[in-house]
């Protein structure tokens, strides 16, 4: 079982491999692996890292002692990675994200299946992941690997913010198939892209989540149409913090999950279509007699026309200064405006629509 990349591809990803295999030069800060294999007399280690097309490069090697012990030192990697140890075409992986010592205990018979890593909580956290994939029946049933990337989730993704072992659990295979495809899983795709977003925005892991979600959303919307489903009722809201018209910051976190449908806009309130739009989203609006909220995250170019189109909106309506290359824009995976989202009456984002007459559909029916 190895990492699966090759749905991580695209134009971003000479650069991004490109960027990940800057190391640091000799005398430079180093990371060590090391550790004993029982029954491994002068053996040959050798240490492997991806380069991000699904092939594994040998960086490194050493040879055990009498007694199985070995160890590897390399200069720390430039960002968080995950590397290999080889041994007889058998595979232990672990990360690495900077200046630190992982010890791995096995035997020459059980590397790769039974095996102990330690050092950081992270290598554990690898250890028990891996575990939990070797230990799936060969015939599990399409129901319980739908459960058991739900646990995935919930252990290793929903709270990692940005770390390598849940992008390494987003890209695992088993046999020749990934764990998590993102034609299917695309919800599992956009969270982990999200933390690596708000945490390692300049990581080449986040260029490469980002056009993935991006471009799996593009796939699954000309599939489906314009309605997009999101299944996943763990993912907290996707938050956004703006300010209004009158400068006040206003927290999308605030409306959702308080009883009523919440409805997120993104739109360009001086695009000459946006007055047409804002008379049906007003007539829509009112006839909900306050039974649902309107979050409107404005992309304009120029803040002082938008204060004027804002100023006699009835509901929430913020600014994004960054416009175009707006955050909370990407974090949606909007690649065409106006487009909207709603969360349900639980907080949970249920439906994505393109036009307006869908919005009213989808949100009449809540």
């Amino acid at each position: 079982m190895k990492p699966f990349f090759s749905y991580l591809s695209g134009a971003c990803l000479t650069a991004a491999a490109a960027s990940c295999l800057l190391l640091a030069s000799c005398g430079e800060p180093h990371f060590k692996i090391k550790g004993e294999i029982y029954g491994a007399e002068d053996m040959s280690v050798v240490l492997e890292k991806s380069d991000f097309h699904g092939r594994w490069v040998a960086i490194d090697s050493t040879r055990t002692s009498s007694t199985g012990s070995f160890s590897i030192s390399r200069p720390a990697p430039a960002a968080p990675e995950v590397f290999r140890l080889e041994l007889g075409g058998r595979y232990i992986y672990f990360p690495i994200d900077s200046v630190e010592t992982v010890t791995v205990s096995t035997s020459s018979k059980d590397f790769g299946t039974q095996y102990t890593l330690s050092g950081t909580p992270k290598a554990e956290a690898m250890e028990r992941f891996d575990k939990e994939v070797m230990a799936l029946p060969a015939d599990i049933s399409v129901d319980s690997l739908e459960s058991f990337k739900k646990n995935v989730f919930s252990k290793y993704m929903k709270d990692a913010q940005g770390s390598i072992v849940s992008y390494y659990a987003l890209t695992k295979t088993i046999g020749d198939k990934p764990l998590f495809n993102p034609e299917d899983d695309y919800k599992y795709f956009a969270a982990v892209a999200t933390g690596f977003k708000e945490k390692r925005p300049s990581d080449p892991h986040t260029a490469l989540l980002e056009q993935t979600s991006l471009n799996s959303l593009k796939r699954r919307n000309s599939s489906l149409g314009t309605h997009l489903q999101i299944e996943a009722t763990e993912l907290k809201v996707i938050d956004i913090e703006l300010p209004d018209e009158n400068g006040t910051m206003r927290k999308l976190s605030d409306y959702v999950g308080k009883g009523k449908p919440v409805v997120v806009m993104f739109s360009v309130l001086t695009h000459p279509d946006a007055p047409a739009l804002n008379i049906e989203l007003s007539k829509l609006y009112s006839s909900r007699g306050g039974d649902a909220e309107f979050y409107q995250v404005s992309l304009d170019p120029d803040q002082y026309s938008w204060r004027d189109a804002a100023r006699n909106l009835p509901w929430v309506t913020v600014f994004d200064p960054d416009g175009s290359y707006s955050k909370a824009a990407r974090s949606y995976n909007v690649s065409d405006i106006p487009t909207f989202f709603i969360y349900d009456r639980n907080g949970e984002l249920t439906a994505r629509a393109a036009t307006f007459a869908e919005l009213k559909r989808l949100l009449t029916s809540m």
